[in-house]
């Protein structure tokens, strides 16, 4: 059964906001999470898919197992997207579109994006 409740929500935001402190983000669009968790969690966070980082309003989110929660907050290497301000690899891909990542280009031009939760 998972474990995880609202103040955990509360807590990771804590902790962005003390890397944004220190100067290392500007927003939570620029922070990287890895949510380690145990087990019944891992896989309740895991049913959110790549929805995950929409709800901790963060570019990317993965999950790792742990005994205990633990949430570690990293620097976006990557570049801001335009549009979406998600950090993302792919952004300028598309030659036709250089400032933009893949998955504004698609929601633009193409199919666009299938979110299940977010």
């Amino acid at each position: 059964m998972s474990k995880l409740t609202k103040s955990d929500k509360i807590d990771t935001n804590k902790q962005i906001e003390a890397v944004r402190a220190a100067g290392q983000v500007g927003s939570s669009l620029q922070a990287n999470l890895v949510i380690a968790c145990a087990d019944a969690d891992r896989a309740l966070l895991a049913s959110l898919g790549d929805d995950l980082k929409f709800v901790t309003i963060t570019s990317q989110a993965q999950l790792a197992s742990a005994a205990e929660l633990a949430v570690t907050v990293t620097p976006s290497t990557a570049t801001k997207c335009e549009r979406c301000w998600h950090y993302r690899d792919d952004v300028g891909a598309d030659p036709a579109h250089r400032t933009i990542c893949g998955r504004c280009t698609s929601n633009l031009f193409g199919a666009g994006e299938t979110r299940k939760v977010a």
